[in-house]
């Protein structure tokens, strides 16, 4: 715990860590407590279809039986729509709260699933060593080789988009920048006295690795962890823009796809997500640098 509050407190001194430690919480606590207070994302009224934020105002034309034709109504932001609905009358602002519950489950979980995965490699190439790490640092340099995005295109392609697998694959396919760290932490660490003592108190490996080992490149894979959320959020952004996201969910890269079209018309639907995968993504790796700092014993806030 004392570790914890010495760390806590370098952390302060990063003004720009907290700046995007501070937004983070604001999107996990909007992402939980946000649907309580909104629509369903999913609410269609073509009644109220491109409204424009509150504040902002467009033309657009509808059909009118007096003149039967096509007229210009200049449309204005409302209060039950602060900002602004889509091309099928959907609410935007709840379709955002639901784009970072899924942007947050994709990059927590998948981020999870992929330090993991790295991490176990990593550590078990650097201790073993011989015949075991060349295999296993070959099988990470042959995953590196192929372009994530596009293996994930492929992966989603041929499997399915649904959320479940676009998160499993994200994670199985991104955890090789761990392995690689931790099996160059652990080769120094393998040497080391308490390592040595253990191996001669009779320490089983498996004690060695988990208790020993990896708890100490836990500071490392912290900082690693918070700055892949981001492109893990990015990764399924990406595929949901494309076409390839999960169409049951109202992520951000859906709202984006939807948009792309209307960027003329109602310029608010692919501006909105957008900006927020932009704070997101900062936020995240202005709190990761931060970490950094934070556990570097060099750095100095003072």
């Amino acid at each position: 715990m004392k570790l914890a509050a010495y760390y806590l407190e370098r952390l302060k001194g990063n003004k720009t860590a907290i700046i995007g430690l501070a937004f983070i919480i604001f999107l996990v606590l909007t992402a939980l407590i946000g649907p309580f207070f909104t629509v369903s994302p999913t609410q269609v009224n073509f009644s109220e279809k491109n409204l424009p934020p509150i504040g902002f105002s467009s033309e657009q034309s509808e059909y009118s039986a007096k003149v039967g034709g096509l007229v210009m109504t200049n449309m204005h932001g409302t209060w039950k729509h602060p900002l602004g609905t889509d091309g099928m009358g959907r609410d935007l602002l709840s379709q955002l709260i639901s784009g970072a519950r899924v942007s947050l489950l994709v990059g927590l979980l998948a981020t999870g699933l992929a330090i993991v995965i790295g991490a176990i490699i990593g550590v078990s190439s650097a201790y073993f060593g011989g015949i075991a790490d060349s295999i296993l640092m070959r099988f990470t340099d042959i995953m590196i080789t192929f372009p994530f995005l596009l293996l994930l295109i492929l992966i989603v392609y041929m499997f399915g988009s649904s959320l479940a697998l676009i998160i499993l694959s994200i994670g199985l396919t991104g955890w090789t920048g761990t392995a690689r760290l931790v099996r160059s932490e652990t080769l120094s660490l393998r040497t080391r006295d308490f390592v040595i003592a253990s191996k001669a108190l009779g320490a089983s490996d498996l004690r060695i690795i988990f208790y020993h080992l990896l708890p100490n490149t836990i500071s490392s894979i912290i900082v690693l962890a918070t700055l892949s959320i981001p492109g893990a959020i990015l990764a399924e952004a990406a595929l949901s823009f494309i076409g390839l996201g999960d169409p049951q969910v109202a992520s951000w890269g859906n709202i984006l796809n939807a948009g792309q079209n209307d960027l003329q018309a109602a310029w608010w639907i692919a501006v909105e997500p957008g900006i927020m995968l932009f704070f997101t993504v900062i936020s995240f790796n202005f709190l990761g640098e931060g970490l950094r700092d934070a556990f570097d014993p060099k750095g100095d806030y003072n």
